[in-house]
């Protein structure tokens, strides 16, 4: 960590090695020893804090939870500054979950200040702890995109940031993410990787991993990420909470780090579904709406299903002032639905052939049959709150989701940067000047200079296609409410992906597109999508039939050499749904999540995390 003057934060690179379990109330001490570690052409700052390594506890568990932690603001029980005071301990221990954290001191300012606001003027996130992906602007604090030769300082916060403050939210600070949100797996940072809170050896997701990992692990209520092409619903299929990625442009993505600037949108991890649907309905008010050009119209009726089948119409929330709800909007309960869980009116949603519902990889056999069967379990599930599940023929939406990173669609990423890529040239761009550039990880690099392949047809060319496939798209989707997937393919370990994009002499990077799968097609189709929680993959020791690639082999060997052979990993699913069909879905979703039994993170689950032993 290092001092960010203008902000009473604390940059964080790295984190702190052993910490006293007895001394979680006392201020962290900082500077106990700083060495310095160089990464290409700039300087961090390495602080070993003297804070308890590893803190795994205690954890607030359910009592982060909005209605919950305002509960007991209400009756005196506890205040803002006593529920940071106890986090902090535990946020600034963490490895690779933020970049920024903001100071101790500053926080309990922060709480002072709310805690001087009479009761009656209290907002509805108020003394609520939540974290902030770094590529969104919070002001007073560095905007880097995991990358530090891009940082700028923004003087003003995104208006999804800013009405959130405004409600009374506590920001702590700005997670790591995959650089330029360029990825699925939250190791493409030079900022080190999030911890997985069920095992460190796997992967948090990306790109918003810091984000993920911070809600899975209990440390905060909720935090923000964004979604270009799944960096909103694989982290938390990963880490075992609730994702939102809402409609493109129902939240305004002013003040975002472009991806890709048509498809971009902020998403929300939480705890449950109406934790994110309270921040979505925060948001989506926030800014000057009409005059913003990252910002769309609500249409007049809204896709509906559940209470109405699709088709039908509901009527579209009413614009609202910050802070205060609007009829049907999420908040509570979603869409005005009664609480408990009874099963809705008949619904349709979608499931990919089997075809589609193949699991391999380093996992094994077992492992590939447990994804199968949790996806299964999860459409029973539906079905007992009133579903019929529908086949539906997958290819059209497959193929779609390859066209992101393999086709003229990768210049949208190129454009969202462009400035920062040209000024790091000494000539006219190049596919081998860029992917040489060493500002950037390789791997980003590799994909930006990807976009230097195309020309101005090729764009023309792949909207096209994009076009006929979503035609064929739309036949399938007209069959059905909602599609059902999992939330992602396979659980990879950090040591498998690092070895494709870090350690070969040839970048690749299957294991990262093999994870969007189920997410690549949504923006590109303005879908709106929920992942949520629905079961335990308890893994067995990894054996195939076939291992022509002896990644079975490899994993077996590294599972062993950090002891423990049968991991216990999280797995999620989601709904995917029309365009505006936010409500609906978070209606059902709520019931599906509830459904499972699980809650959030390893606690919510009811798993013991495990940490690898550490050398020495």
């Amino acid at each position: 960590m290092r001092d960010v003057p203008d902000s009473g934060s604390r940059e964080v690179d790295s984190c702190a090695e052993d910490v006293d379990q007895n001394d979680l109330s006392k201020s962290i001490k900082h500077l106990a020893s700083t060495k310095q570690s160089n990464f290409g052409l700039w300087t961090f700052t390495t602080q070993h804090l003297e804070v308890p390594f590893p803190v795994l506890g205690p954890r607030m568990g359910e009592a982060l939870e909005i209605p919950a932690l305002l509960r007991t603001y209400r009756n005196s029980s506890t205040t803002p500054s006593d529920v940071i005071s106890r986090l902090y301990p535990l946020l600034a221990q963490e490895e690779g979950m933020f970049i920024t954290l903001v100071s101790l001191e500053n926080l309990l300012e922060r709480c002072r200040t709310l805690e001087a606001m009479p009761a009656t003027s209290r907002g509805p996130l108020y003394g609520v702890p939540f974290g902030v992906k770094d590529n969104i602007d919070v002001a007073g604090f560095p905007t880097t995109a995991a990358c530090e030769a891009y940082r700028y300082h923004p003087t003003q916060s995104a208006p999804a940031v800013q009405a959130l403050l405004e409600a009374g939210g506590v920001m702590v600070g700005k997670t790591n993410l995959d650089q330029f949100a360029a990825g699925l797996v939250g190791t493409r940072t030079p900022y080190g990787t999030a911890r997985n809170p069920f095992d460190d050896r796997f992967l948090p997701g990306g790109s918003s991993s810091g984000s993920g990992a911070a809600v899975g692990g209990g440390l905060l209520t909720f935090a923000l990420g964004t979604d270009t092409a799944g960096s909103g619903r694989v982290p938390a299929h990963f880490c075992g909470c609730v994702g939102i990625k809402p409609t493109v442009g129902r939240v305004s993505s002013t003040g975002v780090v472009r991806a890709c600037r048509a498809l971009d949108c902020i998403s929300i991890f939480a705890r449950t579904v109406s934790d994110a649907a309270l921040v979505l309905r925060l948001m989506q008010d926030a800014g000057p709406r009409l005059a913003d050009p990252n910002w769309r119209v609500p249409p007049a009726v809204m896709p509906a299903f559940g209470p109405a089948m699709l088709g039908q119409a509901q009527e579209a929330t009413p614009p609202s002032t910050p802070g205060q709800s609007a009829p049907g909007s999420p908040g509570g309960v979603p869409n005005g639905l009664p609480n408990g869980h009874a099963p809705v009116p008949t619904f349709r949603f979608g499931m990919p052939g089997d075809s589609f519902l193949s699991f391999a990889g380093p996992g094994g056999d077992a492992f590939a049959q447990g994804y199968e069967r949790l996806y299964r379990e999860a459409a029973q599930r539906l079905e007992q709150l009133g579903g019929i599940p529908v086949p539906i023929d997958f290819d059209p939406f497959a193929t779609i989701a390859g066209l992101l990173y393999t086709s003229a669609f990768l210049a949208e990423r190129y454009s969202g940067v462009r400035a920062f890529l040209e000024a790091g040239q000494k000539g006219t761009p190049t596919e081998a000047s860029v992917a040489g550039d060493a500002r950037m990880e390789r791997v980003t690099a590799a994909i930006m200079a990807g976009a230097l392949r195309y020309d101005a047809a090729d764009v023309y060319d792949a909207f096209a296609t994009l076009n006929d496939l979503k035609a064929r798209a739309r036949v399938e989707l007209a069959k059905v409410d909602f599609l059902l997937v999992p939330s992602a393919a396979h659980h990879y370990t950090v040591k498998e992906v690092e070895a494709e994009e870090k350690q070969a002499e040839v970048v690749s990077w299957p294991k990262n597109a093999n994870l969007g799968r189920f997410t690549n097609f949504v923006n590109l189709m303005d879908l709106a999508a929920i992942a949520v929680p629905s079961g335990v993959l308890h893994c067995e020791e990894p054996s195939a039939a076939s291992d022509p690639t002896g990644e079975v082999a490899r994993r077996v060997a590294h599972l062993r050499d950090t002891g423990n052979v049968r991991p216990v990993l999280p797995f999620g699913v989601t709904l995917i749904g029309a365009a505006w069909s936010d409500e609906s879905l978070a209606a059902v979703a709520e019931r599906l999540h509830a459904a499972s039994g699980l809650g959030c993170g390893p606690e919510g689950f009811r798993v013991e995390p495990y940490r690898q032993p550490r050398a020495a």
